[in-house]
Order: C-alpha cells, then structure tokens, then sequence
C-alpha cells in the first residue's frame, strides 16, 4: 500500500514538473546535493494541532513543486501544490513560492541523505526557532 501510495504521488509530481519553466534562472546557484525529491513532516511547529507531510522536488533548472498536505487537530486535510524557484547564495536556501512572490530564507546543512532547514525568514517574517528535515526519496 505504501509503495503504491509512493507512486502515485511521485508521478503527480512528476506529470507537474514538465509544465513548469524549464528556463534556468540567470545568476543563482543550485547546490547539486539539493537536486531531487524529498520528503518531510512536521507537527505543532508553525502552528499548534496542524500535522503536515509534504514531497518537495528541486530540479537542476531552479524550479521547484511541493505537494503538501496538512491535518488539523480535527481531522481537516487540506492539499496543495506549490510551484515555485529555488536557489542557494552565502550558505542560505531560497525558495520562492509562485502562488505568493514571497521567497523564505533557510539556513541548510546536508546531512548524509538529509537536510536540516532551519527558518531564517519564513513568509517574510523573521524566525529563527523554525525547523524541520527533508530525507531523500531513494529509487528502487
């Protein structure tokens, strides 16, 4: 069930990416260690009863789709997708969300066959306690 689960949402992210930009965005660096999918969860960080699991893939043109998903304390499961840019400058990550124009700020450190993120500024607010993971999708 979960291999099955796995793929269905590895081709939904797939199927999105070949519609996206396929431009390279001048004048940013990527950091090839970030190139690929993964996948991450949080609870009760940026807001107290919410649950959220997402699939993030950062391609090597610096375009970017999160499927994301989220519970409330209530049950209430809100999905969405997320296209956007993504690049690195002096050690930090940006990601720039489409749906918004608002870029967040992460400072990143790679580890083994994850990532530590940690908020620097996150919706354009300032926040330095925000932090989560991302683990690499192996293929089989």
């Amino acid at each position: 069930m979960k291999k099955a689960v796995f793929i269905l949402i590895m081709t939904f992210i797939t199927s999105l990416s070949f519609g996206q930009e396929t431009q390279r965005i001048e004048s940013k660096t990527f950091d090839p260690k970030l190139v690929g999918c993964w996948k991450g969860s949080e609870i009760d960080q940026q807001q107290k009863g919410l649950s959220k699991y997402w699939v993030s893939c950062r391609f090597e043109n610096g375009t970017s789709t999160l499927l994301f998903v989220a519970i409330d304390k209530n049950g209430k499961v809100t999905q969405e997708t997320e296209n956007g840019k993504w690049w690195v400058e002096d050690g930090k990550y940006y990601e720039l969300h489409n749906y918004d124009g608002v870029t967040d700020i992460y400072n990143y450190e790679v580890i083994d066959n994850s990532i530590k993120f940690s908020a620097v500024e996150v919706m354009g607010d300032k926040n330095s306690k925000y932090t989560f993971f991302d683990y690499k999708i192996e293929e089989d």
